[in-house]
């Protein structure tokens, strides 16, 4: 290894910016896509001004050199030419990722490195971060370069069209003179977005054409950040195929006897959670009588969820999650044996243990141990998250059940009424007022703030639920966060309409029959 300049680089000097003087070119300046100017002397060609003497500040033509020169040194060859060929220098940007793209696609691999990947974490530290360690990859997989300057572009044209919501209160963006300007540079990044992502799709079938030769590692996260790309952008339905067919690949990665070394093993457990998560919290408000199990997928699939908890932005406890999906499917059959007349005892039970199962999961103990210091800021913001799901899981439970047990019965019902939600509610507003927004593990309080949100009937606790979501789009401009409020005053009409309510919330979306992500 080579040891490190004993300076910083003429770029990272005259931007005042702290140099990583890595050798023989700083990766701040490749990150960028400029080219780092070394840590030597620099020497600057001034076009033939004169610096010094009398002749100071003017100029002279430069004369140019020949394109071949010919020599007759005295030498015992004298008589044969020297003739030397002058090729003009052709500098390539030291980082070899770069060449061979314009300069928007530098700024969106650019942007990538520097928010969009940062999104998809709480800790967005060099080291630990999994997506951005793809970028360096791209140069070799084609597909994986058109995915990430897809999602890139999709996000910088979300920028821009966040400062043009009145509802927002958002400036327009560094550059941005006008609003017609933020619309135009909001199309023009949303049809690079699009042909960037209809390349990769191509390319995509082409690799899926035959599995016994692809890296099955690379494609899953190819499909991931396909997932991401629905995520951003303000479409409802697509994102169930991609999840699902990364479920599938993540099967298939299990089932393969030697698998070889892939620069995508290291995202694994991340794609891994992420994909199962979206999965379950897709299903909460999906009617469907087929939900496959994903905890019986081949391979550890609990061990890689407990490996991710403590870098996903979901921050979604693993035995939440497991009591979520069982949840998930109480509620599609509980709407099933409604249907034929069945006995609800064993239903009601079912929903007795699982809110037995939520209760007795130590919120602190996990998160203690996921974060090692019990006394630090972030171990007490995961707390407060956790507590924050686990009443939010209890709310998912009792509404599923609802129009099983609408009323307290001895022995057989839940015991629901409207006061024990709405104190589950206010339980929930309370832990996560006290995750703000500066906070890392603010990003995943989508999900309880939805469910809060939905459930009560307070105004003051629906304008808080309102403005949240908000909050966490001009945070992170994710279009699902716009589709989430969109979702939460649905389920309001539909329970405000009606005099004599007819099944619980969660019912009535599930009856609406699309396909939402609440993540």
């Amino acid at each position: 290894m080579r040891d490190p300049a004993n300076k910083a680089c003429h770029n990272c000097r005259r931007r005042r910016l702290k140099c990583d003087r890595d050798v023989p070119a700083c990766r701040k300046c490749a990150l960028t896509g400029q080219e780092c100017l070394g840590y030597g002397k620099l020497f600057v060609w001034n076009e033939g001004v004169a610096s010094r003497g009398k002749m100071m500040g003017k100029t002279y033509p430069v004369q140019r050199e020949p394109d071949r020169t010919i020599s007759t040194g005295n030498s015992g060859n004298s008589l044969i030419p020297q003739v030397y060929d002058f090729l003009p220098l052709q500098l390539p940007l030291l980082d070899p990722l770069y060449q061979g793209l314009d300069d928007t696609s530098r700024g969106y691999l650019s942007h990538f490195a520097s928010t969009v990947s940062s999104d998809m974490v709480i800790a967005d530290i060099t080291d630990v971060n999994p997506f951005r360690s793809l970028i360096p990859f791209c140069r070799d997989h084609p597909i994986l370069l058109h995915i990430i300057l897809a999602n890139s572009a999709l996000h910088i044209s979300c920028l821009h069209r966040r400062g043009l919501d009145p509802e927002q209160h958002m400036p327009v963006l560094a550059g941005e003179v006008s609003t017609t300007d933020a619309v135009h540079r909001s199309s023009r990044a949303m049809i690079d977005a699009l042909s960037a992502k209809q390349k990769a799709l191509v390319l995509l079938r082409r690799a899926l054409e035959d599995m016994s030769h692809i890296d099955v590692d690379m494609i899953a996260a190819v499909v991931h950040l396909f997932i991401i790309f629905e995520l951003i952008s303000p479409g409802e339905d697509e994102w169930k195929a991609h999840v699902e067919g990364a479920l599938r690949l993540i099967s298939y990665l299990h089932t393969l006897e030697i698998r070889h070394s892939s620069p995508a093993a290291l995202v694994r457990d991340c794609i891994t959670s992420d994909c199962l998560t979206y999965y379950i919290l897709g299903s909460t408000l999906m009617n469907t009588t087929t939900l496959s199990d994903p905890f019986l997928l081949p391979g550890d699939i609990i061990a890689s969820l407990t490996r991710a908890e403590v870098n996903s932005y979901l921050s979604l406890p693993t035995p939440l999650l497991q009591t979520l999906f069982k949840a998930c499917e109480l509620s599609n059959r509980v709407s099933l044996g409604e249907m034929l007349g069945a006995d609800p005892t064993p239903f009601l039970n079912e929903a007795r243990d699982l809110l037995n199962t939520v209760q007795s999961f130590n919120v602190y103990a996990w998160a203690s141990t996921l974060e090692g210091d019990p006394s630090s800021t972030r171990t007490l913001s995961r707390i407060h998250t956790a507590l924050a799901h686990q009443n939010a899981v209890r709310i998912y439970i009792l509404r599923s059940v609802e129009q099983i047990s609408p009323s307290p019965v001895a022995g057989v019902g839940l015991g629901l009424c409207e006061s024990e939600t709405e104190g589950l509610v206010t339980e929930i507003i309370t832990h996560l007022s006290l995750v703000g927004l500066t906070d890392p593990i603010f990003k995943a309080t989508s999900w309880p703030t939805f469910i809060a949100g939905a459930e009560t009937d307070n105004v003051v606790y629906r304008e808080w639920a309102v403005n949240r979501l908000r909050e966490f789009w001009n945070l992170i401009p994710w279009g699902y966060l716009r589709t989430e409020e969109e979702i939460m005053r649905k389920a309001w009409r539909l329970r405000d309409g009606q005099p004599e309510k007819e099944g619980s919330w969660i019912q009535q979306l599930k009856g609406v029959e699309r396909h939402w992500l609440i993540a």
